[in-house]
This record gives C-alpha cells, sequence and structure tokens, in this order.
C-alpha cells in the first residue's frame, strides 16, 4: 500500500480535480484505489463522482447527498470509546462501470445540520496529546492496508493546519504538491515543503516522504515577458526541486469545470486528461512497489544523465527486484545507458544466474564482459545470443541488435561464421534485413557460407520486387566466389550481363571474368577487356577510382585486358586508397580483410604483374561448402 496526499497552500488550483481523475486513471489501469477526504472544512468527495456519464454530469451531481459516515465519526467513536472504529465501516464503494480496478472512499462525514458543530468539537492538538492520535492514525493506515488496496490518496485541506501535517507529515509516504506560479505560493509552500523534508523516518516509513510538484493552473496565453522561465526558475530553487519532478499544467477553459468531470474518463483527449495522466505516472514511478510504476520509470530513468536523487532510488529497486529478472533488466539497461558500466554488469550477471536473458538483454552481458575483460565470457554470451532459440519473449530481435555482436565479434578476431551457422536469430528478421545481415557477412569464407545460405532461404521465401531480387542473388553469387560454388557465380554474372538485369555492369562483368578463371583455370582475356570497355564509357568514374577494391580490381582487368602500365598505376592507387582505411573487400580472396592482408594481396598481384603465373586466394585455397 502506497499513501500519497494532494495538497495545495492555497485553494482553486484543481488539488480535488486532480486526485479525482489520479484515483480513476489508477483504477482503470487495474490497480485498488481507497479515496480519503481530510478536507474536512470544504469535504467535496462522495462516492458517485466517478460515475458521471460521458457528458460529465450524474443524477446526484448538483446537491448530492453526503450520507456515509467518515473521518469526522471515525474520529469522534475514537475520541469517545479510546478504541479505534472498524474502518471498514466508514467506507463506501465507489467504483464506476467497466473499470479494471476498484476505487472506495472513506469520506470527510455524514454531511447534516450537524457536521459543522461535530468537526468543531474535535480538538486535534488534544486528539495527538491525551487520547494517542498518533497510534490512533497508525491503525487507521494499518486497517487501511488490511483491505488490500495498492493506493490510498488523501484530499488535504489547504494552508497550514493540524489536519494538513496529518496529511503530509505523518500519514504519507508522497506528498503532490499543487500551486500556482505566483510569489505568494512561492512563500507558503517553502515552509510546507521545508517541513515535510524535516520529517524523520519512522519504524513504518523508512524512506523520506517522496514529493511530488504541481505547477497549475498556469494561463494559457502568451508570455513575451518571459515571465513563466522567470517564476519556473523561482520555484525550481527555493523548493529545491530534482530534475523530472515538476510538472505544469495549464488552465483548461471550458464549462465543465462546474461539474468537475473525470477528464481521463469522459475527455482523455484534452490536454488536462493528459497532464493527469502524467501526474499518474509519475506517482507510481516513486513506488517502489509498484512493479509496473518502477519499469516505466527505469524507461525514462535510462533516458537522463545521473541525479543523485536517482541514485538512491535505484538502489532500492535493486533491493526490492532482487529475484525479478524483468524488472533487472530494465535496472541493468538503465545504469548502461548512464555510464554505470560496472553496476550493469553486475546485474546481467545476476540475470543469467536467474536463467531469465532475453536476446536484449545477452547482447548487454556479452558487452558488459566485453568491456570488463571477461573475453571467455563474453564468447558464451554470444554464442547464447546467436544460437539460443527465439521466443516471444525476444520481439526486440533487430539486425541493429545482431550486428552490434557481429562487430564485436570481428574486434575480437572471431570467426563469426562459427556462431552464425544455423542461427534462430537470423531468421525471424524481415528478408530485407536477413539481407542487410547477409551482405555484412564477408570475413571468411565461413561467413560467407552463411551469408549464401540466408539469400537462398529469402530468395526462396521472399516475394519481392524484381529489382530487389537482382540484388539478393548477385549477393548470392558474390558469397558463392568465396566458397568455390565458381559454376553457381558464373551462371548468374553471365545471365545477369546477357539479360541485363538490374546490377551496375562493370563489377558484374569483373565478377564473371574472376568466375570463369576460378572454374576454368585460365584467365579469359576478353572478359577482362569488357570491363575496361564498360568503364571507359562510364561516366562517373568515382565509385571503381576512389575505392581501394576497385582499384585492385582494375589492376588485374587492365593486366589480363593489356593494359599494363595502367595496371601498375591501379594497384598503386589502391595500396593508397587502402592506408586511410582498416579494411577492404579483396578480390584476392572474395572477403573484407585487414589493410595489412589487402597489402599483402597487392603484392601478390604484383608479382602477378611481374609475369608469375599466380592464381587469386579463393582459387588457390577454396572453401568449399565441405570445409
Amino acid at each position: 500500500m502506497y499513501v500519497a496526499t494532494f495538497y495545495s497552500f492555497k485553494g482553486g488550483v484543481g488539488r480535488t480535480l486532480a486526485l479525482l481523475n489520479v484515483a480513476y486513471e489508477m483504477a482503470q489501469s487495474g490497480l485498488r484505489v481507497l479515496v480519503v477526504d481530510f478536507d474536512l472544512e470544504a469535504p467535496a468527495i462522495h462516492a458517485d463522482r466517478w460515475k458521471s456519464t460521458p457528458s460529465g454530469t450524474t443524477e446526484t451531481d448538483v446537491g448530492a447527498s453526503f450520507d456515509h459516515p467518515g473521518i469526522i465519526e471515525y474520529v469522534s467513536t475514537y475520541m469517545e470509546s479510546m478504541r479505534a472504529p472498524e474502518v471498514s465501516d466508514h467506507i463506501v464503494d465507489a467504483t464506476p462501470d467497466n473499470c479494471s480496478g476498484a476505487i472506495s472512499l472513506m469520506p470527510a462525514g455524514r454531511i447534516d445540520e450537524s457536521y459543522g458543530s461535530r468537526l468543531n468539537a474535535i480538538d486535534w492538538n488534544e486528539l495527538y496529546v491525551d487520547y494517542d492520535g498518533y497510534v490512533m492514525f497508525e491503525d487507521m493506515r494499518a486497517q487501511w492496508e488490511a483491505l488490500h488496496v495498492d493506493y490510498v490518496l488523501l484530499d488535504s485541506r489547504t494552508g497550514f493546519t493540524d489536519v494538513g501535517g496529518i496529511c503530509t507529515r505523518h500519514l504519507p509516504d508522497a506528498v503532490v504538491t499543487l500551486f500556482r506560479p505566483d510569489d505568494q505560493s512561492l512563500r507558503g509552500m517553502k515552509g510546507v515543503v521545508q517541513s515535510i523534508r524535516n520529517e524523520g523516518t519512522t519504524p513504518r516509513r523508512q524512506q523520506p516522504v517522496a514529493l511530488h510538484f504541481v505547477m497549475a493552473s498556469i494561463p494559457d496565453a502568451d508570455d513575451e515577458d518571459g515571465i513563466l522561465a522567470r517564476h519556473r526558475r523561482a520555484f525550481r530553487t527555493a523548493l529545491s526541486i530534482p530534475p523530472g519532478r515538476l510538472l505544469e499544467v495549464r488552465q483548461y477553459q471550458s464549462m465543465d469545470l462546474l461539474t468537475q468531470p473525470i477528464y481521463t474518463r469522459t475527455r482523455p483527449r484534452t490536454s488536462l486528461a493528459g497532464s493527469y495522466r502524467e501526474l499518474t505516472e509519475k506517482i507510481r514511478a516513486l513506488n517502489v512497489h509498484d512493479r509496473d510504476g518502477v519499469l516505466d520509470y527505469l524507461t525514462d530513468a535510462g533516458k537522463g544523465g545521473p541525479d543523485p536523487h536517482d541514485e538512491t532510488y535505484l538502489g532500492r529497486i535493486r533491493q526490492e527486484y532482487a529475484e525479478d529478472a524483468g524488472v533487472l533488466g530494465e535496472l541493468a539497461e538503465t545504469s548502461y545507458c548512464r555510464g554505470s558500466i560496472l553496476d550493469a554488469a553486475d546485474l546481467f550477471e545476476r540475470m543469467a544466474d536467474l536463467g531469465s536473458l532475453s536476446k536484449r538483454h545477452q547482447m548487454r552481458l556479452a558487452e558488459s564482459r566485453h568491456v570488463t575483460g571477461d573475453h571467455e565470457g563474453a564468447a558464451k554470451a554470444l554464442m547464447m545470443f546467436f544460437q539460443s532459440p527465439v521466443d516471444d519473449s525476444s520481439p526486440e530481435v533487430n539486425s541493429g541488435l545482431i550486428f552490434r555482436g557481429l562487430n564485436m565479434l570481428e574486434a575480437r578476431r572471431e570467426d563469426r561464421g562459427i556462431y552464425l551457422d544455423g542461427s534462430p536469430v537470423i531468421s525471424v528478421l524481415s528478408s530485407s534485413h536477413q539481407a542487410e545481415v547477409a551482405e555484412g557477412l564477408d570475413l571468411s569464407p565461413p561467413e560467407r557460407r552463411v551469408a549464401a545460405a540466408i539469400f537462398e532461404r529469402i530468395l526462396r521465401d521472399g516475394d519481392v520486387s524484381p529489382e530487389i531480387r537482382d540484388g539478393w542473388e548477385w549477393g548470392l553469387a558474390f558469397a558463392c566466389m568465396a566458397i568455390a560454388r565458381f559454376a553457381e557465380a558464373r551462371a548468374f554474372f553471365e545471365r545477369a550481363i546477357n539479360e541485363n538485369l538490374n546490377v551496375a555492369p562493370i563489377p558484374t562483368t569483373f565478377n564473371l571474368a574472376m568466375a570463369m578463371w576460378a572454374e576454368s583455370g585460365e584467365p579469359n582475356a576478353e572478359t577482362f577487356r569488357q570491363v575496361l570497355k564498360a568503364l571507359d564509357v562510364e561516366e562517373d568514374k568515382s565509385p571503381w577510382l576512389d575505392d581501394a577494391n576497385g582499384l585492385q580490381a582494375l589492376a588485374v582487368a587492365a593486366w589480363f585486358g593489356g593494359r599494363l602500365d595502367d595496371a601498375d598505376a591501379y594497384l598503386d592507387a589502391a595500396e593508397e586508397v587502402i592506408r586511410g582505411n582498416r579494411s577492404a573487400i579483396s578480390c584476392w580472396s572474395y572477403t573484407r580483410v585487414p589493410h595489412k592482408r589487402f597489402h599483402d594481396h597487392c603484392e601478390e598481384i604484383h608479382r602477378l604483374l611481374s609475369g608469375e603465373d599466380l592464381k587469386p586466394d579463393f582459387i588457390r585455397s577454396p572453401r568449399g561448402p565441405e570445409s
């Protein structure tokens, strides 16, 4: 049970209306809510307040009867007998129709001609001093909890009062303060807020009272002089409002305000209803026992920078949900995003111990282990990510997540094909995203083999445009070059040229020439000359002349095409371009290689240009399907 008091130093800021709407929003989400009307001098809450029709009215709105015993009767009975009455006798059901949760009300009291005299007969100071009022309210709170309600919302009277102290310091876990952005409110709120902060912990309440700040009744008008900004700064400074704890509610101009409807029910798309929903979320976010609220809090906390108030609360969340993998996962994500890598790593390890890691968290576990130097553990986590089954609890699998794993494996210089061969995480992606992954598998023949399998699957299953299919078939043929499936590669490149498919002519012709060389064992000079002819008529040669792989391929084509001087120039340029790159695709292996390995390939090509009888690496050391 979590008790939240709604308090305003001055009236007219919409305090009670805010409470009514928050209560409905909570109940509509399935929670059990008890509303207690402690505004004894001006009681305004009756059991039918939440049962309004779409027009915002009920049969009892005007002159509604308040005929159920409440706070006044409870306290009076206690002072007469020195025995705590049954709280349930002073509570009435107020749940509207079609509500997912429940609302109950402990009203101010039975409103009749004697209400005023009965209220005035209670000396609140005497209650505490001579009648153990503190114990009485502790018993009342315990009885509320015995009703198994999730939230108790107290509507407190305004100003400095004895009852106000009960509502703002004794009973609550949180106080929602509502105020206008004016000087009088600021002066009054400073003392109230400070007294709440000065309230120490108790055996029951081990944490300080949480404070929420709502700047209400803000004129919805132009502010050319920046008046609101100045007042906002003044309130933030004077009340020490932490980041994210100030909610602003603009004045809402509508005749509906005369009936004070439940806007979150009858006018859910209004700005006022949106403000009440946001307030509800903020209250729930700071209740460490509200799992859904905590999850929302963690989502928001992960977007911001470190805040000392948050750090304390994050520690409480960790303690409360030590066995809850779902919350621990979001807590770990929050710590990770805020730069607390070691904390995140520890939380991911705890989740692994609990045996409950989503795909996203498996990747985070691998990353945290990698960062902390546990390379063997990172490898195990990556294998788990790529090879463990995918179920409905892993909707977050996407190509970006997969590429994070691929990049980590590349940084670790591991063969990614071992991790991805038959990986279930690839098959859950859309065909276009599977193609994106396949195009990135280019570091080794085993990776190319996996890429070929992916392309074959999506070509078999995918219903796509001819242009996209041509691109996928081109990717499959290119992957086949690295795994000794030369005949398949040659057949596609040949068909692509003959049928004028939607592929680039220069690389397609070059790859056809290389496939023919690999298949027959002898280079076909005429096909290589066709590469040079295609380049000669190409208006924009920059994609080739500015690319290390393109220049390297042109060097080979120029050699066999009879342009010997061009061959040397292209090869020298390729080596110069690769100096500014970590890696590049090499036509000598049909894989992406580090710049040093690229230079080694260029050295072999230099030897070819010098007359040695050399064949490319992918022909000399073929990696067929059985490798």
